[in-house]
């Protein structure tokens, strides 16, 4: 057997506790019997390994085979099984890179991964019957993503409840989340869950902060971006802060609104408005200060019309962050 065949499942090193005796050792037991051509194998595999011995140490491969079996039996080198390496997980497929398939392509498909129950389903919560492009489109997804039917089914759900029912937009929306991992039918109703809590909470914060439909400032979504997805804040808490910004300031102010939640999060009690509460009561107290009156709130603000738009927002916002992994 060829050193190729021998370490395509073991890999040769230097046993345990050997490397730095090998003269004396060498001396001891193989140094009088080791040819040149054995010595000079050992010592180009202790400087580069085994891949190209033979060729480093000038001999064929069979000779150096044989050195590496001398020094084996020796027990300079010892054997262990081979780590095997991570599969490298495929570039992002852009939406323009699935590949447009013939009818007879697309019926094959249908037929070996028995996609027609799938496809009823989906027309079904569309409320339209597919033409050729919308099947083949389907059937795209199902094939080149290499997702579940029920995972296409459950995104068109999603997309028609948000007023995007047509097969174009979730074929973007599919690209574009599988391209961030999310693969699997599990992390697709993760994501869809973390998403939708995400967009009531930001409708909560505009609330708060007065600012009806019009598009956040770069400012503003930075600090909500960070403060909902990134850092998972409770708004409840969000609210706290901005209480004691607008009492302590007279005005809103997302970096003294910052700076508060800084330290919760930094004193460990961010994760509820109880246990802020409870961490400013003790501060409070330490200073001798009055007790804390948590029913002091701020200016209160109209509902806001149920129509503005997060799509951008969270269209930036949850790439930048999502599963970088939660």
């Amino acid at each position: 057997m060829s050193m190729k065949e021998k370490t395509d499942k073991t890999v040769l090193k230097v046993n345990d506790g050997i490397r730095g005796d090998v003269p004396r050792l060498a001396g001891k037991i193989a140094l009088r019997e080791a040819s040149a051509d054995d010595l000079r194998v050992l010592l180009v595999f202790l400087e580069r390994g085994a891949e190209h011995v033979a060729r480093d140490a000038g001999v064929s491969q069979a000779r150096a085979d044989a050195a590496l079996d001398y020094w084996r039996e020796a027990g300079i080198l010892t054997e262990r099984e081979a780590e095997q390496s991570e599969p490298e997980k495929p570039a992002p497929i852009a939406a323009n890179e699935l590949i447009s398939m013939t009818g007879e392509e697309t019926a094959e498909i249908i037929r070996r991964r028995n996609l027609s129950g799938a496809i009823d389903e989906a027309q079904k919560i569309l409320g339209k019957t597919f033409n050729t492009t919308e099947l083949k489109t389907f059937v795209e997804l199902v094939e080149q993503l290499q997702v579940e039917p029920a995972y296409v089914l459950t995104l068109i759900s999603w997309c028609k409840r948000r007023g995007k029912g047509t097969i174009y937009y979730v074929r973007g929306t599919a690209v574009s989340l599988v391209s961030e991992g999310v693969e699997t039918l599990a992390q697709l109703d993760e994501y869809i869950s973390h998403r939708e809590a995400a967009e009531s909470e930001i409708g909560q914060l505009r609330k708060m902060f007065g600012i009806g439909e019009r598009a956040l400032t770069k400012t503003e979504e930075k600090r909500f971006t960070q403060w909902l997805i990134e850092e998972k804040l409770p708004v409840e808490v969000i609210g706290i802060a901005y209480d004691m910004t607008v009492n302590n300031t007279g005005k809103i102010s997302l970096a003294y609104i910052d700076k508060l939640v800084r330290i919760w999060i930094q004193a460990g009690c961010a994760g509820s408005a109880e246990e802020v509460e409870q961490f400013i009561e003790r501060e409070r107290a330490a200073r001798g200060l009055p007790h804390y009156d948590k029913k002091t709130r701020g200016p209160k603000h109209d509902n806001i019309p149920s129509t503005y738009n997060v799509d951008d927002f969270f269209a930036r916002a949850l790439e930048r962050s999502y599963g970088k992994k939660q």
